[in-house]
């Protein structure tokens, strides 16, 4: 068990993550919800196959946002601490000209997790590159390239199917000539995953997209998720 003192440390500095943010210009900010149905299945004892579809809604969850559809593959390197793994994604979406447009996005990632007694702490880092659409939309840079950094911290509650945590997820872009290396978009997220049974989680989550120097509405978005994994019998 961790001390009193080191839970109350940790607990604030977790609730003044969203004030390390930079100042910023007035932005408008949009409300929306995002729903997903994620599904994986163990290939062995090191790979993992998984997918996923997810809708997002925006403008106060009236208008349509976007549709992704992903599937990939993750190699555990060490202990189920370290992973690597290799995503395509394909996007649906409404963009900023007023068009659907259809995106592809490849994504590599690599993680790291340590448990701390109830606790959990991770890191993810992800390199993004995503193909839009020329003739849907006007694009100074294509395919556009980013470098997220995502850490996590969640909380097991000894006896109950509930696992809240709290992550905050860094976006930084890489090839555009006017804003290189800055950071553009800060995700913070509060959430809980229910465990149903020994394949099934929903998962609950509050979050909140702050773009950084760009016209881009901030975002709050109310999340649920369904998660399935196969396993044999």
């Amino acid at each position: 068990m961790l001390p009193g003192f080191h839970k109350r440390l940790l607990i604030g500095l977790l609730v003044t993550i969203p004030w390390l943010a930079p100042a910023q210009v007035k932005q408008e900010t949009n409300a929306g919800m995002v729903g997903s149905f994620q599904i994986e299945k163990d290939l062995g004892r090191a790979f993992t196959l998984a997918g996923e579809e997810e809708i997002r809604l925006t403008d106060n969850n009236v208008g349509f946002d976007r549709s992704a559809t992903s599937i990939g593959l993750d190699y555990t390197i060490w202990r189920k601490r370290v992973k690597v793994g290799a995503y395509y994604s394909f996007l649906y979406l409404y963009n900023n000209d007023y068009l659907y447009e259809a995106r592809h996005r490849y994504y590599f990632n690599i993680s790291y997790k340590q448990p701390v007694n109830e606790f959990t702490f991770s890191w993810r880092g992800r390199f993004q590159s995503t193909y839009r659409d020329e003739d849907r939309g006007s694009y100074k840079i294509n395919p556009k390239n980013v470098l997220k950094n995502k850490i996590e911290v969640d909380y097991t509650i000894f006896g109950s199917p509930w696992k809240p945590y709290v992550s905050c997820d860094f976006s930084t872009t890489l090839n555009d000539p006017v804003r290189n290396y800055e950071l553009t978009r800060i995700r913070y997220q509060a959430g809980t995953n229910w465990r149903l049974d020994r394949t099934t989680t929903l998962e609950f989550f509050l979050r909140y997209d702050n773009y950084l120097g760009i016209q881009d509405p901030n975002r709050f978005s109310l999340g649920v998720s369904y998660k399935m994994k196969l396993i044999r019998y």
